[in-house]
């Protein structure tokens, strides 16, 4: 099952009296549960890895990454019919902004929208995942 409830309070709340663990914990599992909802299909990299390269490029590839994210989290809503918004692209440009007008919020607020968006996504697929087992489940039974 998916994690339906991630909250964007809670991430800030842990952040900062763990010194910013609770905010690789938090995205890491983010990703994992998002490269399970898509199977094989584009693979999100390791959180851990993503922090790496960041520090190696100066923060400019946790943006590339979080553009990433909130691309498959569309392309993921899409193929089970939810219509979610905003896309990528006005997520990215609302933490480019915020950041470059050294507001805090900017980068909250993308991250809510990703937030968001993930906990619909999670609880569409959670529900089609409960239908396609119980069928699965009912036939085994009518078999017998």
């Amino acid at each position: 099952m998916i994690e339906e409830n991630r909250r964007l309070w809670k991430l800030i709340l842990f952040t900062i009296p763990t010194f910013g663990i609770y905010n690789i914990y938090f995205w890491f599992h983010f990703t994992q549960d998002l490269n399970e909802m898509n199977h094989e299909e584009k693979r999100l990299l390791n959180y851990i890895l993503v922090c790496f390269l960041s520090l190696i490029t100066l923060g400019i590839y946790r943006w590339v990454w979080f553009f990433w994210v909130a691309d498959r989290v569309q392309v993921t809503g899409e193929k089970l019919g939810l219509k979610l918004g905003p896309g990528p692209g006005t997520t990215l440009g609302i933490r480019l902004f915020g950041t470059f007008l050294f507001i805090v919020g900017g980068q909250w607020i993308s991250d809510f929208f990703v937030i968001h968006n993930m906990n619909k996504l999670a609880k569409e697929y959670n529900a089609a995942f409960k239908k396609k087992t119980k069928v699965v489940g009912e036939n085994a039974a009518a078999r017998k």
